[in-house]
């Protein structure tokens, strides 16, 4: 009898061990940025400060929709009818893709989550074409609700993108070839 009552507490035990070692594969933790993003908004988060050919030095004020110009540098690689389509999928597996809606997909490279507000999105040149090395953008200062996330980042834009922003003024010979540009950019959750 006490041979049967032994039997029957190994059993249970290892019946308990192999169901909470499934359990646990189960809880497995996904990231709360996990998803497919459009880039619906992006603003200037600081000043700039530049100068035009025709009236001289001129302030771009904090605000300022920068929309176009963010979206035409980060989803250049697609080409889709509209940015609103263009879909930036952060996976389980920390990989970034991009697609026209799902379709046409490509790998665009890898993304980290650094901590509960700032995500890395290293970007590959297949991403950023006009980047032979790719680019990376972190995004800071993260708020996460239902249809998205906003945060903060900077990155060094050519004179170009920046005469697009205050056309029909252009900029003064002198400008240097690229200008740190902060700003906010939202990410509308498909």
């Amino acid at each position: 009898m006490k041979v049967l009552k032994f039997n029957v507490l190994a059993i249970l035990i290892a019946s308990f061990t192999l169901l909470s070692g499934c359990k646990d594969k189960d809880d497995e933790q996904v990231s709360p940025y996990v998803g497919n993003y459009t880039i619906s908004n992006a603003e200037l988060a600081e000043d700039i400060s530049i100068t035009t050919s025709e009236v001289g030095p001129i302030s771009v004020p904090a605000g300022t929709d920068i929309t176009p110009q963010i979206q035409t540098a980060l989803l250049s690689s697609l080409e889709c009818a509209s940015a609103d389509n263009a879909y930036v999928e952060l996976r389980k597996d920390l990989s970034i893709y991009m697609s026209c809606a799902g379709d046409n997909e490509f790998n665009a490279g890898t993304w980290e989550e650094v901590d509960a507000t700032t995500l890395t999105l290293n970007m590959n040149s297949t991403a950023i074409p006009s980047s032979p090395s790719g680019f990376v953008l972190t995004v800071t200062d993260i708020e996460k609700d239902e249809t998205g996330l906003r945060g903060k980042t900077a990155v060094p834009l050519p004179k170009e993108m920046i005469s697009a922003m205050i056309s029909p003024l252009t900029l003064d010979p002198s400008t240097p070839a690229v200008i740190l540009v902060s700003f906010f950019i939202d990410f509308e959750k498909q």
